[in-house]
């Protein structure tokens, strides 16, 4: 069974539950943590993931953070906002050895996407004694802009939740990535060039605010790092996702060559011993 068969990446900081593609009804906001501190884990601990887990996790809720079957790869690109070209000199296990991270914040009140994402990287630095510098170089991107026919079925979200919600499923006709409480920055930086697409993506929508929507395509090799799952056998197949995205939410990607910065690793080691 492919390792990318379901993708979640549940930044919900009201939510428990990871496998829900819906909001339930509007709760009221927690308190946040205060815009100007810089929390740390309290707590942390790193362990081996089942072999025969199959879902790749991240969640983030209240102060408790948790991933499944994640790699060094996956919490680098999710902590950094980057995409796996974007990372030079990693060592073999990089992105086939996976983890399950449980972790709790200091400090009081819900953390910030960028107060998680900043914990994340001092817990890397810490326990994977990861060290690198940034370099700048010319990549091929991708460009998120709006289609001749777009913008379209972008849902202004009602959501009461800090965070956005993005997961990826299976569906007869192929599969479904279903998005919530999310700007297109946040889409383009967590699900395009963070678990689909194979280079970077620049988002030039011009779009603001936060939006519901779906997008139903049929993977293939071009998505995944070629490694996702083999394509469902379908009566009525879902076109790829670059043309799925166009028809479906009105957006366009574009393929570019642009100077971009690359994180390249000075060194890294397995995690230590909880």
């Amino acid at each position: 069974m492919a390792r990318a068969l379901l993708w979640v990446l549940a930044l919900a900081a009201l939510s428990g539950s990871l496998l829900r593609a819906q909001d339930t009804a509007p709760a009221q906001p927690p308190k946040m943590m205060a815009a100007d501190a810089d929390p740390s884990f309290e707590v942390a601990t790193i362990k081996p993931t089942d072999p025969d887990v199959q879902v790749r996790r991240i969640n983030a809720d209240g102060r408790n953070f948790v991933t499944q079957n994640t790699t060094l790869a996956d919490l680098i690109k999710y902590a950094y906002r980057i995409n796996g070209k974007q990372i030079v000199g990693a060592p073999e296990w990089f992105d086939s050895e996976r983890f399950s991270v449980n972790a709790v914040s200091d400090g009081q009140g819900a953390p910030t996407d960028k107060q998680w994402r900043t914990m994340l990287q001092k817990l890397i630095a810490e326990r994977f004694k990861f060290k690198t510098h940034t370099e700048k170089r010319e990549l091929s991107v991708y460009v998120l802009s709006v289609g001749k026919d777009g913008p379209k079925n972008l849902t202004k979200s009602l959501s009461t939740e800090i965070l956005p919600r993005v997961s990826l499923r299976p569906d007869p006709a192929g599969m479904v990535s279903f998005v919530q409480n999310a700007t297109l920055k946040e889409y383009a930086d967590i699900a395009l060039q963070g678990m689909l697409l194979d280079r970077p993506v620049r988002d030039q929508t011009g779009i603001t605010g936060r939006y519901d929507f779906k997008i139903t395509f049929m993977p293939d090799d071009s998505l995944f790092g070629g490694h996702g799952p083999a394509p469902p056998a379908s009566d009525n197949p879902a076109p790829n996702f670059f043309t799925a995205i166009q028809e479906q939410v009105g957006l366009k990607l574009d393929a570019v060559k642009a100077p971009t910065d690359v994180m390249v690793i000075d060194h890294v080691e397995k995690p230590s011993e909880n």
